[in-house]
Order: structure tokens, then sequence, then C-alpha cells
């Protein structure tokens, strides 16, 4: 096997996926290795009855990314599917985002006018809590977002990057329902594994192993290019330290004898009496299964020992320490390696960006070849 149309990839999730499938296209040997004994990382859904739940949390696909697009829609097919949350306050469902037309149902209506009347005309991005206070007032954040937040975070809202209210904190007054404003929405028909599965299918996979820097002399040749898409303090040993995570867990209730219990796929909770952050139920996503008897409904509890969301705290001190992990991935001399997706960038992205990120991460290794 020669090093210069051969490559090794470090993690069988989307990112992954789309680089090997890139790269296999252009007649490159790829191999393939999965800590897991499965493929799909984070997006891999679960079926029960015929009924789809996602033991890592909602995923929806949409993009303006038009050859993102191509490719997935190309590979599997796609039910559309426009995506609505809601969020619980008391007795209350309100659109996410929060639409100013049904705030007057709160009791705290005139308090939130006063409020909304005085707001800045620009937003203080200071951190997460200046942000969103400067976007909708005090009462409004204390209601629906700070007691979320904390939960979702364990820690204190100002303590977060404003980074995080981008492009998903907002205050909307066109009456538009859906999370999402990208012209391409959907969810596969058959579940983000055969996507995966079809990325991945003229490479060579190695399931089960667990890959760091010391194993790269086992599994690659000098000179061949890596992609690592795990995170990079696990791929340094921690080195350098760990990287702050946040985890979720999700307890899956099946129902039986009902169609759809909730009003959307999503429920916020930012009631501090209620210990999960959110519930899910996943058949929205899919209508041909709306007339099915029975359905899942998924509790999202934060604070598991897993690696779901970085940490982008208001001082910088954990994208530094991503920056000292990046910095040794840049030195490393036995082969280029190439960080891509989620874990490995340290970054909260969508799906059609960690796709995006993998026909990069292979166009890089495409060109240096």
């Amino acid at each position: 096997m020669a090093a210069s149309n051969s490559c090794v990839v470090v993690g069988a999730g989307l990112t992954g996926a789309t680089t090997a499938w890139e790269l296999t296209r252009h007649g490159f040997r790829v191999r393939v290795y999965e800590q897991a004994n499965v493929v799909g990382g984070h997006i891999r859904p679960e079926w029960l009855r015929g009924i789809p739940y996602e033991p890592h949390g909602a995923h929806i696909f949409h993009t303006h990314d038009t050859e993102v697009w191509q490719l997935v829609s190309k590979l599997v097919d796609f039910a559309p599917y426009q995506h609505r949350v809601t969020i619980r306050v008391r007795s209350h469902e309100l659109s996410w985002p929060l639409q100013r037309s049904e705030l007057r149902q709160l009791e705290e209506w005139p308090e939130v006018q006063r409020e909304l009347a005085s707001i800045p005309r620009k937003v203080d991005s200071t951190n997460f809590e200046t942000y969103c206070q400067s976007l909708m007032g005090e009462t409004l954040y204390n209601l629906c977002i700070r007691n979320y937040t904390q939960k979702q975070w364990g820690r204190s809202p100002d303590t977060l990057s404003a980074s995080i209210a981008h492009n998903r904190v907002e205050l909307r007054s066109d009456e538009y329902r859906g999370l999402f404003r990208d012209p391409y929405q959907g969810w596969p028909e058959r579940g983000y594994t055969e996507l995966v599965e079809a990325l991945l299918e003229s490479s060579e996979i190695h399931l089960g192993q667990r890959i760091t820097y010391k194993d790269l002399e086992d599994i690659s040749l000098p000179g061949e290019p890596v992609l690592i898409t795990s995170a990079l303090d696990d791929f340094f040993c921690n080195e350098l330290g760990p990287l702050e995570w946040r985890g979720v867990r999700l307890d899956s209730q099946f129902i039986p004898g009902v169609k759809l219990v909730q009003p959307s796929m999503v429920v916020n909770e930012p009631d501090v009496g209620v210990q999960w952050t959110r519930t899910i139920e996943t058949k929205w996503a899919l209508e041909k299964l709306h007339h099915r008897p029975g359905t899942i409904v998924m509790r999202e509890y934060p604070g598991a020992a897993a690696k779901h969301y970085p940490v982008p705290d208001s001082a910088g001190s954990n994208k530094a320490l991503q920056v000292s992990y990046e910095a040794q991935l840049a030195a490393y001399a036995r082969n280029p390696l190439t960080a891509a997706g989620r874990l490995a960038t340290y970054s909260y992205i969508n799906m059609d960006q960690a796709v995006r990120q993998g026909l990069n991460a292979a166009h890089h290794i495409l060109e240096s070849r």
C-alpha cells in the first residue's frame, strides 16, 4: 500500500465518513478506525417497533449548502421535515424561538413589554447572559433561558461565551414557527445510520479500536495522511490536560396506543424544578409514521460523562487549551494530521457543517498529494 494514495481516518461519525467517501471516490484506499462497535457516532438512531428515537439527542439535517445537500440526498432518501421546537413556561407552550405575538399570554407581559420597548439597538456580547438580556430584557430571559442554560451547561450563564447564542437565541415577530430557515431540510427515511454506511461503502472499517497518537506507528505508514475526528484531548492522552465537555443522558419511554404526545419534536423545559432540559419525540420527523399507534419520548438529562458539547467559556480558557492541542497536531512530524468535526475542532457545529468539514478535509488531503 503506497502512502501516496491511502489515508487513515480516526472516527466513523458523519465527518470521518464524509472524508472517507470523498477520498475513495478519488481512488484512495481509506482505513477507518472507530472506538465504538458501530458506525455513526452521536447521530446514530435506534428503532423500536418501527419508531425511531435518538439516544444522543435530536439531529435535524438543514442546510443552505447546495453541494452538501446534493451529496446526502443522493445517497439516501430524505423525508421533508420542518423542525419545530416549543418551550414550556408554566402552563404555557410557546414557540421557540420566541414570537412576540405569543408573549401576551404570559402573566408577566406588561413588564416584558416595558423592557422590550427599551432594549438597546446593539446586543451586548460580553457573555451569554448579557447577550440574551440585551436582546429580550431581563424578565423574559429569566423566564425562558437562564434556568435552562444553568441546567444544560452546569455553570452560570455569565461564564459562557456569547457565541452560544449566535443564530440560536432570537426574538421573532414574523410568525415563522420553524426553527431553521435553510432551504434544504429533512430527516432520512431510514435514519442516519444508512447515510453513514453509504458514505463508508468503499472504506476498510475497523471497529472497537480506540486510537491515540501513540497508535499511529501501528496503523499508518510514514507520511500517510491521517484525519482526526476524535476529541484532541483524547487523541493526545490528556497530556496538556482535559478539555471541558458537557454530556447528556437520554431516558427513552415507549408509550403504546398513542400516535403523538408532544406539540412538537422537541419541548424545552426551563423550569428549575424539572430535572431534564427537554423532551424529544423523534417520530415527528417522519410524517408517514404519524398514524401508527405507539410513540417514544426521551427525556434529556444534562451532566453525563460523555463528550457531546464543547464548553465555550467567556474567558476563552477552553478554546486556548484546544489551540494548544492543535499546535501539537501540527507539530507531529511522522504523518500529516488534519482535524475535522465537532469533537476534533472543539466547536458547536450543525450536521451540514460536519459534512462540509469532511469534504474540506478530503480536498486538503487530495491537494497535498
